[in-house]
């Protein structure tokens, strides 16, 4: 089922030519950028630094639910308009969505932000955070680069010759290679145990050094598509089983060290295990 699914799925494939221009883009512009496939998932964090302080200390007091239900509802408005979406977060930040497009197949989205527009902390936080943390949610907030509205529409219009340019000169594709979704199925088959890129290599009947050069091609690597593959698949665990524990999630996609299988859930995702899970009795 999750061969077929990946099968069929369009995946946002990056050139590291794509990866330095949008990273450059976001240290310029002091802004976030992060990259969703068209299923929503998330497939990269720009610079791989996280979440910001001011989301940290939100999404720990309030979960991470509402960020992700808010995320994917501006990605169906984005997906359905095939244009920007600049928006407020729960939180009271900016935000910006861009769906990437080839022809009229939507292939992922580009989200930028993280920038507040105010001096002031929102009220909404200012009555329902925990008054002893007030302080540090006020440094934290106070701490992000302030915006305009007007500046704001700027950096969505800068951000959209970006992708428009990108998409232009092929350096994003679908990733419809055979090659590609045999070594995605080869993964997806065997996540539970320690499989290498000479594991894969020799079920692919390839060279080490041509499924590495082929990957590469693509701007990833084995570790990273293993990786990606695994936190995906710990989040679904997460999300439908209420009984699932982050240590068995961990066990169950090839993570023998829950510490460690934290401490990479956090990397890529900018939050812990525990605020993915979805809560008891609420269907997904």
């Amino acid at each position: 089922m999750a061969a077929n699914a990946t099968t069929d799925t369009l995946e946002l494939i990056l050139a590291d030519d794509v990866q330095r221009l949008l990273d450059s883009f976001a240290t310029a512009m002091q802004v976030r950028i992060v990259l969703y496939g068209r299923d929503g998932r998330l497939l990269r964090q720009g610079r791989d630094e996280g979440n910001c302080r001011f989301c940290q200390l939100v999404q720990e007091c309030f979960t991470v639910r509402p960020c992700l239900e808010l995320d994917r509802q501006w990605q169906l408005t984005a997906s359905r308009t095939g244009s920007c979406q600049l928006y407020i977060c729960h939180a009271g930040l900016y935000e910006a969505i861009m769906p990437v497009l080839v022809g009229q197949d939507l292939l992922g989205y580009v989200v930028f932000g993280q920038l507040r527009g105010t001096a002031a902390l929102p009220v909404t936080l200012q009555e329902t955070f925990p008054p002893d943390r007030q302080s540090t949610l006020k440094k934290a907030f106070l701490a992000l680069p302030r915006i305009s509205e007007e500046r704001l529409q700027s950096l969505a219009e800068l951000l959209k010759v970006l992708v428009d340019y990108i998409v232009r000169n092929e350096l994003v594709r679908r990733g419809g290679h055979h090659l590609y979704h045999a070594t995605v199925n080869y993964i997806e088959e065997h996540l539970d145990a320690p499989i290498t890129l000479a594991d894969a290599a020799r079920h692919l009947g390839r060279s080490v050094s041509s499924l590495a050069h082929f990957l590469q091609a693509q701007g990833t690597t084995f570790k990273k598509l293993l990786t990606e593959k695994r936190l995906s698949a710990a989040e679904e665990l997460l999300r439908q089983d209420s009984n699932c524990s982050v240590k068995e999630a961990a066990a169950r996609t090839g993570f023998s060290d829950p510490a460690y299988f934290s401490r990479v859930f956090r990397k890529y995702r900018g939050y812990p295990p525990t605020h993915y899970r979805r809560e008891p009795g609420k269907s997904s």
